[in-house]
């Protein structure tokens, strides 16, 4: 499950460049590029450590949901749909900034 860890550091640091980026490409004020590239990092990054800190919780529903046995190894398709989760929380929190950074509070004069 340490890949999940650092699949979120990885996807983290992504999608805080990617935000980074795309606010000094507009000309945000610099305390708007430090707040959109800090919310889109914390959701993503998140995301990824709430996974991570839950992962036997969701492991025991997973058992449960398919009826296997509790003496069994962590499937793959698990990993993977935690994997989805964690990348799904990061594309939400790019596509949180690049709506909110055009229509909400923080839009650039």
């Amino acid at each position: 499950m340490d890949v999940i860890l650092l699949s979120g550091l990885s996807v983290g640091v992504i999608a805080t460049g990617i935000v980074f980026v795309d606010t000094v490409r507009r000309g945000f004020s610099i305390r708007n590029q430090l707040i959109w590239s800090g919310i889109a990092g914390g959701i993503s990054l998140g995301g990824f450590m709430t996974v991570y800190v839950f992962d036997a919780v969701l492991y025991r529903l997973y058992l449960q949901l398919t009826g296997s046995s509790t003496v069994v190894p962590v499937p793959r398709e698990l990993a993977e749909g935690l994997l989805y989760i964690g990348l799904g929380l990061g594309v939400i929190a790019v596509l949180a900034y690049g709506f909110g950074s055009r229509y909400g509070p923080l839009k650039p004069s």
